[in-house]
């Protein structure tokens, strides 16, 4: 395995080379001059890099410890008590994902020389494990050094400054630790087909999430270990423990790697690779990823449900927008979970009453995650300039009865987390009609940019004058009627907008 190894390592790394240089060439670097200047010019490209690495670290470390300071003593116990589930839903999400499809994905070029070469089938899975791993492992371990600096301020002088790297290494293990798992799972689908053809097993992690509930110690203990060690609370050892698991984790992955079919390894592969051939258009358009996913679900699984023979006009533009939502209920289960989240943060955002910084960080999380899926149908009845001629509506009809369903599962999932703050009745019903009210803007939103040229520049741009209208009126009058009528103003030019262009 170690010539499989250093083989597909020089392979990798040659891969590596060639999108290097695809990107230094969109900086304006030449690679065919072997001039001094050039090579002078990709030191200069990555100082500039470094620079902006390191004044982005310095923002967000700011933002984290000014933030910090806010916290009393009740809101940080309840942090405390928080992350430990947040941790324990990253590995349940990293096990649905591995088990859902196997984390080991090859590109037809994979497919075509190394899928059926005699090499090792357990050298692709290692190297595509690094590979994976090292994103995951930088990302988080920022993210978890900005947490520790937000949740050390309160503490004042018992904490000192060397948290944030106490948690960038414990966090390394762990983030190896939980990606080793998710790749035994996702291994073990290539080595025995029928756990392939169990469909529902993915699902199964989630009920992880109601046993820590009822059983904290057994399934809470890796988030506790690790904010106690952030905090100074742990024996020094810890870390080499969390690293003896990662190392046996990652040798019985490999191990178990030597036993996989590649056939079905190129089986689930088919989409990624498709996805993968269309090169920066698959980044450049999302809406050409999403369709291909939908086409490979809908191809895998009979069709549901049909139209009714006896409706026309609108009813029939919402009964075919519901039925293509029924036939893909993740993406209602998205937008309940969005309307969810983004309700529990306004919520704790009005209880603290912080800056507007906050509310500009909020307003940039929902401007650049909508929820996902809300707009589908729309976008495809809008394509084709030439079909949609023959829609007996205008665009702001065909909106509303595109999100229709979407829409009430999002008022439903910020309905769930209003009853379950123990929100007064008068209050719960101003925050539902609140919350409908801003996911038709964020929908009308969407829909302006879906029909203009400049999608996600009118998507910014109308996300960040509508919203920010709202943030500026009630921060300057706390009135809720304020708020709806800029809401309703708003709503008016946004739906001209689009009956005008759709």
């Amino acid at each position: 395995m170690t010539n499989d190894l250093r083989v597909l390592g020089w392979l990798r790394w040659k891969q590596f080379q060639d999108e290097a240089v695809y990107w230094l060439r969109v900086l304006g670097y030449q690679p065919d001059n072997g001039s001094l200047s050039s090579r002078a010019y990709i030191l200069y490209l990555f100082g500039i890099c470094g620079i902006w690495v390191g004044a982005m670290w310095t923002w967000a470390h700011d933002q984290a410890h000014a933030l910090g300071g806010l916290l009393n003593g009740a809101s940080l116990s309840d942090a405390l008590m928080v992350l430990p589930f947040i941790m324990l839903g990253l590995q349940v999400f990293v096990m649905m994902v591995a088990l859902n499809s196997t984390p080991l994905k090859l590109t037809f070029e994979d497919i075509s020389y190394i899928a059926g070469s005699p090499i090792s089938p357990a050298a692709p899975v290692f190297i595509g494990f690094v590979r994976q791993v090292l994103t995951r492992v930088v990302l988080i371990s920022l993210l978890a050094a900005l947490i520790t600096i937000f949740l050390s301020r309160p503490l004042g002088s018992t904490v000192g400054g060397g948290n944030a790297l106490r948690a960038i290494l414990i966090f390394i293990p762990f983030v190896i630790a939980t990606w080793a798992i998710g790749w035994v799972l996702g291994v073990l689908r290539l080595i025995d087909v029928r756990i392939r053809r169990v469909r529902i097993l993915w699902v199964l992690p989630l009920l992880l999430i109601p046993a820590a509930v009822a059983w904290p110690d057994g399934l809470l203990w890796p988030g506790r270990s690790l904010i106690l060690y952030i905090l100074g609370h742990e024996p020094a050892w810890l870390p080499l423990a969390w690293l003896a698991l990662a190392v046996v984790l990652v040798w019985g992955m490999t191990r178990l790697a030597a036993r996989i079919d590649m056939v079905q390894a190129t089986d689930e592969s088919i989409l990624y690779a498709r996805i993968q051939s269309l090169g920066l258009m698959a980044w450049k358009q999302i809406d050409v990823q999403l369709r291909i996913r939908m086409q490979s679900a809908r191809g895998s699984r009979k069709a549901l449900l049909r139209l009714p023979d006896n409706v026309t006009g609108f009813r029939a533009l919402a009964a075919k927008a519901a039925i293509s939502y029924i036939r893909h209920p993740f993406m209602l289960l998205f937008s309940g979970l969005w309307g969810a989240v983004l309700t529990q943060i306004a919520v704790l955002i009005l209880a603290g009453n912080p800056p507007v910084q906050v509310w500009i960080l909020w307003l940039l999380v929902v401007g650049a995650a909508p929820p996902l899926g809300m707009l589908y149908v729309f976008s495809v009845d809008v394509e084709e300039r030439f079909l949609r001629q023959f829609l007996p509506v205008n665009g702001f009809e065909l909106l509303i009865a595109d999100i229709l369903l979407p829409l009430i599962a999002t008022v439903v999932g910020g309905a769930v987390v209003i009853f379950a703050n123990g929100i007064q009745i008068e209050a719960a019903f101003f925050a539902l009609l609140l919350i409908g009210v801003l996911s038709v803007m964020l929908a009308l939103c969407g829909a302006v940019a879906l029909t203009s040229r400049r999608v996600l520049q009118m998507r910014l741009l109308a996300t960040t004058l509508s919203f920010g209208a709202l943030i500026v009126g009630w921060t300057t009058t706390h009135s809720p009627l304020a708020v709806f009528g800029i809401a309703l103003v708003a709503i008016l030019i946004l739906s001209g907008m689009v009956t005008t262009n759709a």
